[in-house]
């Protein structure tokens, strides 16, 4: 037997095939390594950055939700002032309307002495105008109480926004 016998030639070719057959499957498992490495990295920094975001929009909810939180305290805290006040000028505008009906009293007494017999008129200007006064403040209360109310919400509404849009 020769070197260039065809049996030989024909070992030599599959003995040659095959360990380069072998190394590209050598090859091909390594690669396969490597890819599935990258692969599982790349997955890893993928949940990290998740991870990392859902903390960040977790404490920026939580941020925003204590904003809202203290604007609220605070919009409660102003309305409580704002009836408290109403409450005092309530009390004062009672006790300037007794102040009112003393004085009508005291002028109907006045007019009254002089006078005998006979009913009250039912136009008295002094009664009108003590109505009218007394309907007026009424109304100014009731109006002060709504304005106050309504610039509170207004305010904590605008402040509520900027908190959320960041203006």
């Amino acid at each position: 037997m020769s070197l260039f016998d065809p049996r030989v030639l024909l070992v030599a070719i599959v003995a040659l095939a095959l360990s380069y057959g072998a190394g590209r499957v050598q090859q091909h498992g390594a690669d396969t390594k490597v890819f599935q490495a990258e692969r599982n990295r790349a997955a890893l920094d993928a949940a990290r950055a998740q991870i990392k975001a859902t903390d960040e929009a977790r404490i920026e909810e939580q941020r925003r939700a204590k904003q809202l939180s203290d604007i609220a305290n605070e919009a409660k805290q102003q309305a409580e002032t704002a009836s408290a006040d109403a409450g005092r000028a309530r009390a004062e505008s009672g006790r300037l309307r007794e102040r009112v009906a003393e004085l009508v009293a005291a002028g109907r007494a006045a007019g009254n002495s002089s006078a005998a017999g006979g009913g009250e008129a039912a136009g008295d200007p002094l009664d009108v105008l003590a109505d009218v006064l007394l309907r007026a403040d009424q109304r100014a209360g009731d109006l002060a109480d709504f304005a106050d109310h309504a610039h509170i919400a207004g305010a904590a509404c605008e402040r509520a926004y900027g908190s959320l849009t960041g203006l």
